[in-house]
């Protein structure tokens, strides 16, 4: 039974239920990060004012199928490692994350339970890699905000 007059409390059964809606939408690759396939995941980034890419997020760790359709794909973009402000890796305040960049012409499906404006210019939660759109070019993405 619900309780609209008690506040959410996460973990603590307030009677409140958190509905996410998942939403599918594409991004261009920026880099991997990961020294294991186990942890491999990418930055993901959508074009911004002026032609840039800016990324938006880091992509949950990806699955077995797609990283073997995805990593053959990936043109190293210099031998320097990048770093990634934690805020867009995951919180304010949040350890760097730290990744091998790459020439931005992939572009991949993202499922993400993202339901509105992103929070400081990046998904809030990290999306989930469906597959890579081989029909898409970072040409063909939306403008970040």
């Amino acid at each position: 039974m619900m309780k609209p007059n008690r506040p959410y409390i996460a973990g603590h059964g307030s009677g409140w239920l958190k509905w996410r809606q998942m939403h599918t939408s594409e991004a261009a690759v920026l880099g991997v990060s990961g020294r294991t396939p186990a942890t491999q995941c990418l930055i993901l980034g959508l074009p911004h004012r002026g032609g840039q890419m800016r990324a938006v997020g880091v992509s949950r760790p990806l699955g077995q199928a797609v990283r073997h359709e995805l990593l053959p794909l990936l043109r190293p973009a210099g031998d320097t490692e990048a770093e990634l402000s934690g805020t867009v890796g995951g919180l304010p305040g949040a350890d760097p994350v730290h990744y091998r960049p790459v020439i931005p012409d992939v572009v991949v499906e993202i499922e993400a339970d993202q339901t509105g404006p992103r929070e400081f210019g990046r998904f809030r939660h990290r999306p989930r890699v469906l597959r890579v759109r081989d029909d898409l070019t970072a040409d063909n993405l939306p403008c970040a905000p």
